[in-house]
């Protein structure tokens, strides 16, 4: 997978290396996916869905029989499929890399994500509003990325505590700090007209202050 392929065509690919998955399938659930980024769940009729995939409005019927039911069918390959692949990527990629301090770290791992949440934050809201409100989607979330996160990020936090460079906590304590803070900028960009990559050096500093030894 190519370096600056966003979450949309992450999906299209994995929908692809999925040879359970009808074409015709594959390009209402794609199309599925970018009208409820583009303009919301709720503003999306299944007319405009048909039209994007290019067949006809009975061809979505006859498979899926309400909206709820196709956004459980795009939801359900992102959670078990697509995000822990991009996780993977991401931590052989950025996490995986020898740091000597916290600071090197926190800036490539901050600047990363935080492009990676600029590009792709209208496909992360409609994520993070279902597995807020879904506990079947947040059970199968839990249980991929957790092992993901301890196979990737613990061994450099370990590594970093072990040299003085970080502050002695858990590390999903740490995990969970540079997670939901880089994840705010979701929200904020919602209320202030802010390029989320412009919070950068803010959340850095504040990241790297808040994690120092004590």
């Amino acid at each position: 997978m190519k370096e600056d392929m966003n979450i949309q065509e992450a999906f299209k690919a994995v929908m692809a290396a999925n040879g359970d998955i009808p074409p015709k399938q594959q390009q209402v659930l794609a199309a599925s996916l970018e009208l409820f980024a583009q303009q919301g769940f709720a503003n999306t009729t299944t007319k405009q869905i048909a039209a994007k995939a290019g067949v006809a409005e009975g061809t979505v019927y006859r498979r899926y029989k309400t909206k709820d039911e196709l956004l459980a069918a795009v939801l359900a390959p992102f959670v078990t499929q697509v995000l822990p692949k991009l996780i993977t990527e991401f931590g052989e990629g950025v996490v995986g890399r020898p740091y000597l301090t916290r600071h090197e770290m926190i800036q490539s791992i901050a600047e990363d994500r935080l492009a990676f949440i600029q590009k792709n934050g209208p496909v992360l809201r409609i994520l993070i509003r279902e597995i807020s409100v879904r506990k079947d989607l947040r059970s199968q979330f839990i249980a991929h990325a957790e092992p993901l996160l301890k196979n990737n990020l613990f061994p450099v936090l370990d590594r970093l505590k072990d040299c003085g460079e970080l502050v002695d906590w858990p590390n999903s304590r740490i995990a969970q700090f540079m997670i939901g803070t880089m994840l705010t900028e979701l929200v904020r960009s919602l209320l202030v007209p802010e390029e989320i990559a412009m919070a950068s050096p803010t959340i850095i500093k504040f990241l790297e202050k808040g994690l120092a030894p004590e």
